[in-house]
């Protein structure tokens, strides 16, 4: 079958083939795209929806607390935002227990009180949202940012695997000790264990330390203000488009990589190499400009960038709340 298959692709023009596969591929991305529009178009699911800019909203103000140093009055915009949504999701009569609704409302809090605590004076109106959510909602309580030293955050990396998991976070502060080379190519050794879609390993990773592109990465991203130009090393993760088969393979390059950063991320924390995943969600142009700095093929796509370094003795951590297994599970027992 594959001998006529290559005997076939050798009578058509390659501009033919170029069309049968492009057609081929239109019919069944469309397929996700078609569930996507629908979803923003049809979905009525308010309850998901405010809950998704809820999410959206503290998690930035979180990470702005626990910035190496906190911009007084940052993010004046989005805390805004945040205590609209807050008072819309009141007005939606939902569950006061929610995650979402408790993580957002202290978060608020906290903002408050951290600029309280340092004596700066927010402007009226963002002061006068954050009274009124401080004020209606005094008995509902989150997850405050933690506060930590180097020995405590790694303390478990040789303890057993519950607490070994448990003990990773994303860090956002970092030292400019150098990381060798030799132990991030240990940490990708390590990665490589992931599966792997009929063991095809696709995923290719960049070890960036020049000053300059990675200053030309994290200006491309759209996720690293405030702690991004201290990262030591970027990791940028990416798939051989070339090892997938055909297009109803689409998603394996994506699924592989997901899994591979996930064992590299516990790999560097394993090292005792603090980091944070930074998506590439971005234009079309960002990532050619992407492709073009770091002279990425056209058959790769790119994942993920990941900012590494080491800790300093102390720093600040989101606490970033996670849902219950019983909350995000369904069962067919």
């Amino acid at each position: 079958m594959e001998a006529l298959k290559k005997k076939l692709k050798g009578l058509f023009p390659k501009k033919l083939m170029y069309l049968y596969y492009l057609q081929t591929a239109k019919k069944a991305v469309m397929f996700d795209i078609k569930r996507r529009v629908y979803d923003k178009v049809y979905n009525n699911s308010d309850d998901e929806k405010v809950k998704r800019d809820l999410t959206l909203a503290y998690h930035i103000v979180e990470k702005g607390l626990t910035m190496p140093t906190p911009r007084p009055g940052f993010g004046k915009p989005v805390v805004i935002s945040l205590c609209n949504t807050v008072l819309k999701y009141d007005t939606m009569n939902l569950p006061k227990t929610e995650l979402e609704f408790k993580q957002s409302v202290s978060v608020l809090r906290e903002y408050y009180e951290y600029h309280i605590e340092i004596g700066f004076k927010l402007d009226a109106d963002v002061l006068e949202k954050l009274e009124v959510i401080v004020n209606n909602f005094k008995g509902i309580e989150g997850l405050k940012q933690c506060h930590i030293s180097k020995e405590d955050y790694f303390k478990d990396v040789n303890s057993p695997f519950d607490l070994f998991c448990k003990s990773r976070y994303s860090v956002r502060n970092y030292t400019t000790e150098v990381i060798p080379v030799k132990v991030l190519h240990d940490c990708i050794d390590l990665a490589q264990k992931s599966p792997s879609f009929c063991n095809r390993q696709p995923t290719r990773v960049y070890i960036v330390k020049s000053a300059e592109k990675k200053t030309g990465i994290l200006d491309l991203q759209n996720g690293n203000r405030g702690f991004g130009h201290l990262a030591e090393t970027l990791l940028v993760i990416s798939s051989v488009i070339s090892t997938t088969k055909d297009i109803h393979e689409r998603n394996e390059n994506h699924l592989n990589g997901g899994m591979f950063s996930m064992t590299l991320l516990n790999a560097l924390h394993f090292y005792k190499i603090a980091a944070c995943s930074l998506n590439w969600s971005v234009s079309n142009d960002k990532d050619e400009k992407l492709r073009k700095l770091l002279k990425i093929p056209e058959n790769e796509v790119p994942l993920l960038v990941i900012s590494c370094g080491y800790v300093p003795d102390k720093f600040a951590i989101a606490s970033s709340p996670r849902k219950t297994s019983k909350e995000i599970t369904v069962e067919h027992l």
